[in-house]
This record gives structure tokens, C-alpha cells and sequence, in this order.
């Protein structure tokens, strides 16, 4: 397996629907080793990471990209948009409230790895109104 990462900024703030996703492919089953978040406005926020209730469709995914540029291609795909929306998680393996500054965020690893099932979809979920803007970053072994 090797490991891939991928970042982006998102806008999504409703209040009850996903900011992110991270979708494997129908042919793998990634291991999600880090997620990261960090706010670009100074708007008080709150974020929960779990896995989608329903199959979403993503609009424009892009694909990880391999830290090794010898590895292959990575089939994992991140979006921001949906033609048919993710669906509030059951449980959240995490929660993060985040003060109203700039910059702020959080690091959540997962040492052995949090396994996304084939075709599966983990959200960050905009649990309240949040920042304008927030960078996003994952790290997975596929």
C-alpha cells in the first residue's frame, strides 16, 4: 500500500450538511490516517467527522495524490460538491468546536488507520453555522 494526500479549501456552511468528503473507489478500501481543518476566516465552528447515512454522488472529485511520485495513481476521490448530498452520520468519530480565529484547526490521526469500506464515504459535517472558508487536508494509505 502506499500513502496519498490531498487538500482542499471549502465554502459549504450550512448548518447540517457535509463540508467534505473523502469517497474510495469501488475497488478499494483506503486507510484514512489524518484529516486536518483549519479555518481561513475568524468564525466561530463546529465540525464532526463521520460516515455518510446514505451513498452520495460527488461532483468533480479529485483523486489523492501519491507522496511517492513512483506509486501509482490514487483512486480515492475528495469533493465539495454533490449531485446527490451525503446525509447526517449516525455517530461521529470526532467533534471539533473551533474559536472564532483565523488559522485555528485540529489534527485528528488515526494510528492504525480509520478503513473507509469500498465505495464508502466519510464526511466533515458542518455541525453549526461555520467559518466563510476552511482548508481541509487528507492523508490515506490505499
Amino acid at each position: 500500500m502506499a500513502i496519498y494526500s490531498l487538500s482542499l479549501n471549502t465554502t459549504v456552511t450550512t448548518t447540517g450538511a457535509a463540508a467534505m468528503d473523502l469517497r474510495a473507489s469501488s475497488a478499494n478500501s483506503p486507510r484514512i490516517m489524518e484529516i486536518g481543518i483549519n479555518l481561513l476566516t475568524a468564525t466561530a465552528s463546529t465540525y464532526g467527522l463521520g460516515r455518510s447515512g446514505n451513498t452520495p454522488t460527488q461532483t468533480s472529485p479529485v483523486l489523492v495524490q501519491a507522496e511517492n511520485p513512483g506509486d501509482p495513481a490514487g483512486v480515492s476521490g475528495c469533493a465539495v460538491a454533490w449531485s446527490v448530498a451525503p446525509t447526517v452520520p449516525t455517530q461521529f468519530f470526532r467533534r471539533v468546536s473551533l474559536p472564532a480565529t483565523a488559522g485555528s484547526g485540529v489534527i485528528w490521526t488515526f494510528p492504525r488507520g480509520l478503513v473507509l469500506a469500498a465505495s464508502g464515504t466519510m464526511l466533515i459535517w458542518n455541525l453549526a453555522t461555520n467559518s466563510n472558508s476552511m482548508n481541509a487536508w487528507w492523508v490515506v494509505d490505499e
